[in-house]
């Protein structure tokens, strides 16, 4: 049986917080001195690294505007977020399709890439580059854990929502209907 704890707002947002400044932060600007940064000249980004800026923007922006349907049901949940359950670690106790889930499920997922793509290509890391292609592995084999476990709690709910949002980008059949 799955115990739920309440976790404070005053917690579960700086937490919320610092594990997306680490993947998205740390991570990749640690990886970034591991190697020479191609492009760059006295300490400074060539104009093409620049050209990384708009998609850590984007990548920003997405992950801002998913967390936002999370953090109410997160309040409507009395922030009894923190989860002991390890049969569904991976599986939340509530099913977002609102805001940015209504044109894919994984948009915070998509705001990681985009935000490890746009470093990438401001930082002219190949080992940047490397971690960007290990997230996409980890998060493609995670999603696929997740929704298993998504389809056991939500059964038809979750597989109407399946059938009619792309998992990531792409098109779905518009002739289902949610």
């Amino acid at each position: 049986m799955p115990r739920h704890l309440r976790t404070p707002p005053a917690l579960a947002v700086p937490g919320a917080l610092i594990v997306y400044g680490t993947v998205n932060l740390a991570a990749p600007l640690a990886l970034s001195s591991l190697g020479r940064r191609a492009g760059w000249a006295a300490s400074r980004p060539g104009i093409v690294n620049v050209l990384g800026t708009p998609l850590l923007l984007a990548g920003a922006c997405i992950i801002l505007r998913a967390a936002a349907p999370h953090a109410r049901a997160w309040r409507d949940r009395e922030w009894k977020i923190l989860r002991i359950d390890r049969d569904h670690l991976l599986t939340p106790d509530y099913l977002v399709t609102d805001g940015p889930y209504r044109y894919t499920r994984n948009p915070l997922y998509i705001g990681d890439l985009l935000m490890w793509a746009g470093w990438t290509v401001l930082l002219g890391s190949l080992p940047v580059m490397i971690g960007l292609v290990a997230l996409a592995v980890g998060l493609n084999v995670g999603v696929r854990l997740e929704e298993r476990g998504l389809h056991r709690k939500f059964g038809t709910t979750w597989d109407r929502y399946a059938a009619t949002t792309p998992r990531f980008v792409g098109r779905v059949n518009p002739t289902l209907e949610r």
